[in-house]
């Protein structure tokens, strides 16, 4: 729908909750200090002219759309209904451009002045813009059955069929034009500019861990520190320094809360997570079902850390435990080493796959180092079908910085192979998005270890590997369980002070862990670095959606072999461009069965009970 905004995937720190980067390496030459991505591609500078040119242009195709179309949207005929279509394309892909560049310019650097004047500059022209296009969107939803089936009857109309699909099932939850011409006005002042200044009061947090002045990022990468008291200072440390602004946060954080009542009542939504699942192309009742399906099963959490109690050999664990390693056996790569790493495992996976990431390594679409001021984490930015998509990394030089590009690569290959999409279908929805990344991370996982021997190592390995996967199963359906339990209670009780946000923080992430590892009243702040609370309320669970979808369409792969390949790479290809239950049974899978995400389930549950094996002939081993 025209100008939905940049649309990034990640799973930096605040995303998937668990720290992806070894900043403790930071100051160690890796190679990566080099890797800048190439911006110029899109604009030279935030002072190039075409940007303003671009914006212009823009607004003025925007009015002469509006003269051109008001009024005959629900109406028009097939063949015309066809060449507006194109012509929305034409300006969806050019005005998606200068704010795409923005957030990446940006990215880079949070503190820079200049780029977050042109970010804010691009969505106030945006919203401008978009006030024109109001209309659109309105007439689109009121097409009659009738008519739709008037226009999919003819072949060049019916390319967009799931795009008016998608339009009409929003009709009860819209507005009238003057009304949402309102909030399209208000919009640069609402969401996008509260979640702003969080994500900069975030990027300047700035800890002290034992005298070393270390980004948020940095400290948070110390929980993986072999050693305890390492591990245990940092902890409190991140405390520490969360704790400074932590009300203006949490001032954010509860007008968004509100701000999303405000919208879920004016649109007759039944729940405040019902919008994010009309867009994400599931019910309520799907959503329920994975929740309930994965909180079921957090006794595999438990009898994980009761195994990994006894391997740390310590009385108690607490969070700066979490992951902590089970020997010391993390690798340190050059950037180098991670690059064929990655490249390799896609190759062996598929030739054309392969191919195709070896163009952003090539192109200079990745930007690598830790710098200053950087988006914290990392993301693949999509930008339009007919321009490649961008990766930010903040690469240290250690494994897990390997797996993190092997994840954000897959999200380069899913929209790289989406480019055959019109503009409107070219991204998949946020169920599908991480089933790629998952993929490819798992495509590398196993080639390391299928290529070390050691039994210690390899125990270590799986146990990071299972950590990881309950980051973004059970901790992000916890992620939920407080998300649920924060708007509800912003909804009943009023604006919720950051004592209570934390206290409900901590009884929904202690769940998980039950009896085997005990979160501390420090744990409690933990809530306020979260990004995805804000930019994107509801989103979390589509971690754990896409994360044991992935599993089971990886299961797949490892059943069929080679004759697999083919249908998955046309499963990404598809991009956004059909409903992801109609999409997964083409490569064989049914997720509206209930039990279909017990079948993911097992898959980690077989991951744990492999812990406890491999921990037996460790322990009898010494």
């Amino acid at each position: 729908m025209p100008d939905a905004g940049p649309t990034h995937v990640g799973c930096g720190t605040s995303l998937s909750g668990y720290p992806e980067n070894s900043m403790a390496q930071a100051l160690k030459q890796t190679g990566a200090e080099t890797v800048r991505w190439n911006l110029s591609d899109l604009f030279t500078s935030p002072d190039d002219p075409r940007i303003e040119q671009t914006l212009a242009r823009e607004m003025e195709h925007a009015k002469a759309f509006e003269a051109k179309f008001k009024g005959k949207v629900a109406t028009i005929e097939p063949k015309a209904f066809a060449a507006m279509m194109r012509e929305l394309e034409d300006y969806e892909k050019s005005s998606a451009k200068p704010e795409v560049y923005a957030y990446m310019l940006h990215s880079e650097n949070t503190q820079d002045h200049a780029a977050g004047r042109l970010l804010a500059r691009v969505r106030e022209a945006g919203a401008e813009r978009s006030s024109h296009m109001v209309f659109f969107v309105l007439e689109l939803a009121q097409i009659t059955d009738e008519h739709a089936a008037k226009l999919y009857a003819d072949p060049e109309a019916a390319a967009y069929r799931h795009t008016v699909e998608e339009a009409r099932k929003y009709r009860p939850h819209q507005l009238s034009e003057p009304e949402e011409r309102v909030l399209t006005d208000f919009s640069p002042v609402g969401n996008a500019s509260w979640v702003r200044l969080f994500e900069e009061l975030c990027a300047r947090i700035r800890v002290d861990v034992d005298g070393r002045d270390l980004a948020l990022d940095e400290a948070l990468t110390l929980l993986r520190e072999p050693d305890r008291e390492v591990r245990r200072q940092a902890s409190g440390a991140v405390t520490e320094a969360l704790r400074g602004d932590l009300r203006t946060r949490g001032y954010i954080f509860n007008v968004i809360l509100q701000e999303k009542a405000i919208d879920d009542r004016l649109r007759h939504f039944p729940t405040w997570i019902s919008s994010r699942n009309l867009a994400n192309e599931t019910s309520d009742q799907a959503v329920q079902a994975l929740v309930d399906a994965v909180t079921s099963r957090y006794d595999m959490c438990i009898r994980y850390y009761r195994v990994k109690r006894k391997l740390l050999d310590v009385g108690e664990l607490h969070e700066w435990d979490r992951y902590a390693p089970i020997r010391d056996t993390t690798r340190d790569l050059t950037w180098e080493e991670a690059k064929e790493l990655v490249l390799g495992s896609y190759y062996r996976f598929s030739k054309r796959a392969g191919s195709l990431i070896e163009e952003f390594f090539k192109n200079s679409w990745i930007d690598a180092p830790v710098v200053p001021g950087k988006h914290g984490g990392a993301y693949c930015m999509g930008v339009t079908p007919d321009h490649h998509p961008y990766v930010l990394l903040n690469f240290t030089g250690k494994l897990r910085d390997a797996l993190v590009m092997a994840h954000e690569l897959g999200h380069g290959l899913h929209d790289r192979l989406a480019a055959k999409q019109n503009v409107f279908d070219y991204h998949p929805p946020l169920t599908l998005a991480e089933t790629a990344s998952v993929f490819g991370e798992a495509l590398t996982f196993d080639r390391i270890m299928s290529e070390e021997k050691d039994p210690k190592v390899r125990l270590s390995l799986l146990c990071g590997q299972v950590e990881d996967a309950f980051a973004t199963v059970f901790r992000q359906v916890a992620f939920n369980r407080y998300e649920d339990a924060t708007h509800n209670a912003r909804r009943t009780e009023g604006e919720l002070s950051v004592e209570q946000l934390g206290d409900i923080f901590q009884d929904k992430l202690q769940a998980m862990f039950g009896d085997a590892l005990t979160l501390t009243d420090e744990h409690k702040v933990w809530w306020s670095y979260v990004g995805h609370f804000l930019h994107t309320p509801g989103y979390v669970y589509a971690y754990a959606f896409g994360n044991l979808l992935a599993l089971s369409v990886y299961h797949r792969y490892l059943e069929r072999g080679p004759e697999f390949v083919d249908d998955y790479l046309d499963f990404l290809a598809a991009g956004g461009s059909t409903k992801p239950d109609e999409l997964v049974k083409r490569i064989g899978m049914d997720i509206t069965d209930p039990n279909f995400w017990d079948a993911g389930l097992k898959i980690l549950d077989g991951m744990v009970t492999e812990v406890e094996r491999l921990s037996e002939t460790h322990q009898g081993s010494g």
